[in-house]
């Protein structure tokens, strides 16, 4: 199954921001220990490519690894030979989406509006990420979806157990989900990842 098939499936991206390699490894053992298997780790967290470079070293392929935040190519090329899966970013970048598609990696894609959303399935982009989705909420991936129903959609930004059914049902593939799976800014202790083990099921709950 392709990379794009296995994010599919799962039907979840969890995104990683803010933490070192130490707590990371942590939260991503839980993670997966609670069967929750595509991850992202931001770039714009501490020691983010060692961070990369450790999980694919030490979880291979019990996960599918993503870097996010991915903005320029150079960036893009120091996470390729890491050896991860697939790129995200926030925002569209023709460059690294055309470096990505030259390494045969899935290249992730921020848009907003359905004008650089369909730019971007034009170039090339085989999922892309509608960020933020918070304030556009499920019926605008439905809106979207209704004139242009090839696009595969993956909501960003705010997506949580009370809404993630609801950007499914409208049309969305997947969705990228941040502080409702693993909270910001906090001291990695048995508590928190009890919390985010929690956290993971609940959200499974609504998924399956």
């Amino acid at each position: 199954m392709t990379v794009l098939g296995r994010i599919k499936e799962h039907k979840m991206v969890g995104i990683l921001r803010g933490y070192n390699t130490e707590d990371a490894v942590k939260i991503v053992d839980t993670l997966v220990k609670n069967n929750f298997r595509v991850i992202e780790v931001a770039l714009n967290s501490p020691n983010s490519l060692k961070t990369l470079k450790v999980l694919k070293e030490k979880f291979g392929d019990e996960i599918i690894l993503g870097a996010g935040t991915v903005l320029t190519v150079e960036a893009a090329k120091e996470c390729v030979a890491i050896g991860v899966q697939f790129l995200l970013s926030p925002a569209y970048g023709e460059r690294v989406l055309q470096y990505a598609k030259s390494r045969g990696v899935l290249y992730i894609p921020g848009c907003y509006t359905p004008t650089e959303i369909y730019e971007a399935y034009l170039a090339g982009a085989k999922m892309i990420k509608v960020f933020p989705a918070g304030q556009l909420g499920a019926t605008y991936i439905k809106d979207v979806l209704a004139p242009m129903d090839d696009l595969v959609l993956l909501p960003t930004g705010g997506v949580n157990p009370d809404n993630i059914r609801a950007y499914l049902n409208s049309g969305a593939q997947a969705v990228g989900i941040n502080s409702a799976l693993v909270p910001s800014n906090r001291t990695v202790d048995d508590a928190l990842l009890e919390e985010i083990g929690e956290r993971v099921q609940k959200l499974k709950t609504e998924v399956d």
